[in-house]
């Protein structure tokens, strides 16, 4: 018999839209995917041992953003996902629109959820998996993105949510057009 609580089956129902459009995406734009972290939020630190423990290839956001998010883009990854401070958000998205992405989703660490517009048609899942991760979040968002098609909400079960940073803590999305 397995055991499920009610989270996790609406977790699972959840997960079902993204699942469902990862087979296009994965033959569309390849399966490397790509988090970025600011190492002085504790956020991004748990945003990066995430990664890490997920496979994913994860890198710190470190000196000249702009330098950082060309380097980066030229390898033509199929999403990169991150964890920072607003400023470099804007930083990372101005860049990545140059190299034809788009911001795809952005979560606001205070309310763990998209706002408005910021989860672009499709990409609504990744705000209600992070609102359904609550303290969690951080590592939901990594989990989906190292690894899109696998297991999604694997990290949604039993952790502990981490410190809190001051100010604003952003999870982001940035994809392919």
């Amino acid at each position: 018999m397995i055991r499920t609580t009610r989270r996790t089956a609406l977790m699972g129902a959840l997960a079902v839209p993204t699942v469902a459009g990862l087979a296009q995406w994965r033959w569309r734009h390849g399966e490397r995917s790509l988090l970025l972290y600011d190492d002085s939020l504790a956020a991004g630190r748990r945003f990066a041992a995430a990664g890490n423990e997920r496979g994913g290839q994860v890198m710190a956001i470190e000196g000249d953003r702009v330098r950082l998010a060309r380097e980066v883009l030229a390898a033509k990854p199929a999403l990169v996902a991150g964890v920072s401070r607003h400023a470099d958000f804007i930083l990372l998205a101005d860049v990545a629109r140059e190299h034809g992405y788009r911001p795809a989703a952005t979560v606001y660490g205070r309310a763990r959820q998209c706002a408005g517009h910021e989860c672009q048609p499709g990409w609504q899942a990744v705000g209600r998996m992070a609102r359904m991760a609550g303290g969690s979040w951080i590592e939901a968002l990594a989990d989906y993105a190292a690894k899109p098609g696998e297991a999604a909400g694997r990290a949604l079960g039993g952790l502990v949510a981490g410190p809190v940073d001051a100010g604003l803590v952003l999870g982001w999305v940035l994809a392919p057009r």
